[in-house]
């Protein structure tokens, strides 16, 4: 599978299927749905790292909906020279050809060649010859969006396939690690060399919470149970050391909680302590995961955020933990503001009322003047008598004797 990365201003791609299907449609409001959902595209990137096809479908919505011949006129002939001349800048920048040889390349008819030249010398056509050609370019246009729908399916077929066959690979291997099988490390490393790593640590977290219930019997203790697996997946856990994605793994662990009460919440939370003391004491003897975490990079403020969203007394210490490990570090008196609020949320601290009443009297309040004769004395000669009192005082001269 292609493993090449794109940066590209729609989202998802979804929302990149909703704009083709609204250019394909004949609805006004479907057109200008589009249109609107571009701009907006055009404002996350440069024009040059946009396709030609989606800059020159703007161009047109754009004219169309200005309700201007000189407008559309204009995105006519751009549309034909942008999509004519891209393969002569790939391949031939320095050559130039005609624009109508261009144009029977890219697949454009010699009326609308003839079009643009029409209007590049200065001639307007007719409105009924510019809505066919909008018309015409709108439909060539749309298999420009459905091809790239096509193969955006296409891709989501193979990924979902190869997801399923890591997806298995997976659950096989950390379940022989846990139950202490012989195990080979052949298929996890390929799993974590390919894009769609971040798509199993859902499934190698949830993998390993639920053996954990498995094991929760006869009072045996949570960190107990931690312990016996972390000593089990070391292999697991060296892997992504070597990938760098333990502090994947660990805001995964994280992203799992939802205070449901469960064997599973309580055993998660237990993971993200034990991850949190292994980075609190890398350098020290006391975490088995201490090995795991050098140069871990954790996304912090999404670790922090859902935290906050499922808040409860249980998750108060790993919130502070998190707080007081953070890189970079959040000020003491910040950190204090931050925990005393968590802690009147969860009901450990209550606010005394009257200690803040107290404190407001004594702070000091402006004095109301008894009459308003300050607003008739100008300010200037405030600020010049003030000036010369303080001139007076302070660098006053001696009294030379006579």
């Amino acid at each position: 599978m292609n493993d090449d990365k794109r940066i590209v201003p729609w989202v998802d791609a979804s929302e990149f299927s909703d704009v083709a299907r609204n250019v394909s449609s004949c609805e006004t409001y479907k057109l200008r749905l589009a249109w609107e959902t571009i701009k907006i595209w055009l404002c996350r990137m440069t024009v040059s790292k946009i396709p030609r096809s989606i800059i020159c479908t703007y161009e047109l919505l754009n004219a169309y909906f200005e309700n201007s011949s000189q407008s559309m006129a204009l995105a006519l002939m751009r549309f034909v020279s942008l999509l004519s001349s891209e393969s002569q800048d790939r391949e031939r920048p320095n050559f130039a050809l005609p624009i109508l040889s261009l144009a029977r390349v890219a697949g454009l008819p010699s009326w609308l060649a003839d079009l643009r030249n029409d209007i590049a010398h200065g001639t307007i056509p007719s409105t009924d010859t510019l809505e066919s050609a909008f018309r015409w370019s709108l439909k060539y246009l749309s298999e420009f969006w459905a091809s790239n729908v096509n193969h955006n399916e296409e891709q989501f077929v193979e990924l979902d396939g190869l997801l399923k066959c890591q997806s298995s690979a997976l659950t096989k291997y950390v379940g022989n690690l846990l139950q202490g099988e012989k195990t080979s490390q052949l298929d996890v490393k390929e799993v974590f060399r390919n894009r769609s790593t971040y798509a199993c640590f859902p499934l190698i977290t949830n993998t390993i919470c639920s053996y954990g219930c498995a094991m929760f019997v006869g009072g045996i203790p949570l960190c107990n149970i931690v312990q016996n697996q972390a000593i089990k997946l070391k292999p697991l856990f060296g892997t992504m050391l070597y990938h760098k994605l333990v502090g994947e793994l660990v805001l995964q662990f994280i992203l799992g909680l939802r205070d449901d009460h469960s064997v599973d919440d309580d055993i998660r939370l237990e993971w993200c302590i034990a991850w949190i003391k292994a980075i609190k004491c890398r350098a020290s003897e006391k975490s088995i995961l201490r090995d795991y975490v050098d140069g871990l990079s954790l996304d912090w403020r999404k670790a922090l955020n859902h935290i906050l969203k499922y808040m409860c007394n249980k998750y108060r210490d790993l919130f502070m933990e998190l707080l007081i490990i953070r890189d970079p570090p959040i000020p003491q008196d910040k950190f204090e503001v931050i925990m005393s609020h968590i802690d009147v949320f969860c009901g450990f601290d209550v606010p005394n009322t009257h200690e803040l009443q107290t404190q407001v009297r004594r702070e000091h309040h402006w004095e109301l003047a008894d009459s308003l004769l300050w607003a008739e004395k100008p300010l200037g000669a405030i600020i010049r008598s003030c000036k010369n009192t303080f001139f007076n005082s302070n660098f006053s001269l001696p009294c030379l004797d006579k």
